[in-house]
């Protein structure tokens, strides 16, 4: 089997060494698991062909990924797997940027190669149970989803880390087409917008729904009270085209009034105290 190198150095597994089976990395039939008992992280593994991947002696990427038991993988021994892989070469082809991997019964040997240089390892198994995950994830089948983009997601998180010393926040889901908003106990509040292009059980799988054990891993989406209000909500595309046609129509601002508003300025208000609860509702209404 491959494994990409970022799912060996990112995981939330428990920094504390003396819960060994929650210190590791375990490789599932499906892909790799992570948790601390409070956090839990799946990564697929690569989609990508085992047949494609340039021959390493002892190790057979078409070999499958563990299934009587998930294998343990110490963090230890991730850290140094990822760390073969160096920065890629020009002109190298994509497959040599995985880690091969042959699972033995008690341990598991780990190659890479660029073409012209090849590292490999051994690493032993942790000894241990992993939980059983399956009975912890709750079932939220029926959940309002929202699509958001990661990276203004980050930089919003950190945001309001910067200006707040609370430890914990208030996370508001206004819905699947608007906005997620935080708030804090000392007023502090941020709105994070998403970008909805589809409905997300359309096109991103539920490995969580899977891991529990619900089937496909695909959330199903709740039946409408309404078919035809649904199907109506929607536009069509002749209404679109309509919608289109009025606003390529609209008069466009003279020029003085453009000056105008540019150089005028704006009028001072006082500003207003909003308590806690409405911060976001403010913002929202404008």
């Amino acid at each position: 089997m491959l494994l990409h190198p970022a799912t060996l150095k990112h995981h939330v597994a428990a920094a504390n060494r003396g819960r060994y089976a929650l210190n590791t990395i375990a490789l599932v039939p499906g892909g790799t698991l992570s948790t601390d008992g409070h956090s839990l992280l799946f990564t697929p593994y690569p989609d990508a062909n085992p047949a494609e991947a340039p021959k390493i002696d002892g190790i057979d990427p078409k070999s499958p990924p563990p299934h009587a038991e998930p294998f343990l993988l110490s963090l230890d021994d991730a850290a140094k797997a990822a760390a073969m892989l160096g920065k890629p070469k020009k002109h190298a082809p994509p497959i040599t940027q995985f880690i091969q991997a042959d699972v033995r019964h008690d341990s598991i040997v780990l190659g890479v190669t660029d073409l012209s240089n090849t590292q490999g390892m051994t690493a032993r198994r942790v000894e241990g149970v992993f939980p059983e995950i399956g009975g912890v994830i709750p079932d939220y089948a029926e959940a309002k989803s929202i699509t958001v983009n990661i990276d203004q997601l980050l930089r919003s998180l950190k945001a309001l880390r910067g200006v707040t010393n609370d430890e914990v926040v208030t996370l508001r889901v206004i819905d699947d087409q608007q906005a997620i908003g935080f708030s804090c106990k000392d007023g502090t509040a941020m709105l994070c917008m998403p970008i909805q292009v589809d409905k997300p059980e359309e096109h991103v799988p539920d490995q969580l729904a899977k891991l529990r054990g619900d089937g496909p891993g695909v959330a199903a989406p709740a039946e409408p009270e309404d078919g035809d209000e649904e199907e109506a909500a929607v536009p069509t595309e002749t209404e679109m085209e309509a919608a289109q046609a009025v606003y390529d129509d609209l008069p466009t601002l003279p020029v003085a009034a453009l000056q105008q508003a540019a150089t005028s300025k704006p009028r001072r208000r006082r500003r207003k105290s909003t308590p806690v609860e409405g911060e976001l509702a403010a913002i929202i209404g404008g």
